[in-house]
């Protein structure tokens, strides 16, 4: 038969918690394995810890006696038949559920130029998330050593390259949301959000006034007189425009399918060119002979037609 833990101490089921803590100490004194290194004191050592474990702490000790008293047969802790866990199972606490934790955003920044706020484009973007390891489940550890996949860490970084498509007619600083890229979520949380901010290029020369373009050209009054061609900026880059001869100053010129796309007609707009001359600020004295040359010339034909 088997022993119970009173038999084990060697105390009196009715002994009180003192009693039993006397005995208890008084058996460590004979087989503790410092002073009795035999295998079987080894074994009734470990018997006795485990008895005083039970009979020293009021609620196992209560929960033992109850089960003493449903079953006649007496328990060991070395049972076969038993583990310190069947004795209290009616006592086990549950499992406590793991609390759902959804994970962080991430935020990115990409800068766009001018043209690309209004017509639209993509950037591709490199986010880092972070999970807990699959292989150690966060422990850090597997069967004692450091985990080989995560590196010790607990958590695995993975990295990922997303492409974000950035909408025509976007304002500077604009947040994009992309949802569920951001960091991972624990226990069947949610995974949170990718925040990309968009910074657009200023731009000074090409201005936007009811989805039609601006720019103001400026040339010399050779070009002005004598025409050329000259190239300006637009939304969807660099064109050509033939500038008359005799061109007067403020006069403007159309560029036809240049300007803003319109999503709903999917159409272009126009873009208007303001001419600007340009007076030197610097000429050299044979520029300045043949201006006077030329005034001169302008002079007698004044007088010729007075």
């Amino acid at each position: 038969m088997l022993k119970s833990y009173y038999d084990i101490l060697n105390v009196n089921p009715s002994a009180t918690k003192a009693e039993i803590k006397i005995q208890f100490r008084k058996l460590v004194r004979i087989y503790h394995p410092d002073v009795n290194s035999s295998q079987e004191a080894e074994k009734i050592f470990k018997e006795i810890n485990k008895a005083a474990e039970i009979l020293l702490d009021d609620e196992k000790r209560k929960n033992y006696d109850k089960l003493r008293s449903v079953n006649k047969t007496n328990y060991c802790n070395n049972s076969s038949n038993y583990t310190f866990s069947d004795l209290f199972k009616t006592k086990k606490e549950k499992p406590k559920t793991p609390i759902a934790k959804d994970g962080d955003d991430i935020t990115v920044n990409v800068d766009i130029d001018f043209s690309e706020a209004y017509l639209g484009t993509y950037r591709v973007v490199n986010i880092a998330r972070s999970m807990v390891c699959p292989k150690c489940s966060g422990h850090k550890f597997v069967n004692g050593n450091k985990c080989s996949y995560c590196d010790g860490a607990g958590e695995k970084v993975l990295k990922r390259k997303i492409t974000v498509k950035i909408p025509p007619s976007i304002k500077d600083k604009t947040r994009l949301r992309i949802k569920g890229e951001g960091q991972f979520g624990l226990n069947g949380g949610k995974n949170g959000n990718l925040y990309v901010i968009v910074h657009v290029e200023k731009n000074d020369e090409l201005k936007i006034e009811d989805g039609i373009v601006k720019y103001t050209a400026e040339i010399t009054p050779y070009t002005a007189i004598l025409g050329g061609n000259i190239s300006v900026p637009t939304l969807w880059g660099e064109a050509v425009i033939k500038i008359p001869p005799l061109t007067k100053a403020n006069q403007s010129f159309k560029l036809v399918d240049v300007g803003v796309l319109n999503e709903k007609t999917n159409k272009k707009g126009d873009e208007i060119v303001k001419i600007l001359i340009q007076i030197p600020t610097k000429i050299t004295d044979e520029e300045m002979e043949l201006y006077k040359k030329l005034n001169e010339l302008n002079l007698k034909k004044d007088a010729k037609y007075c």
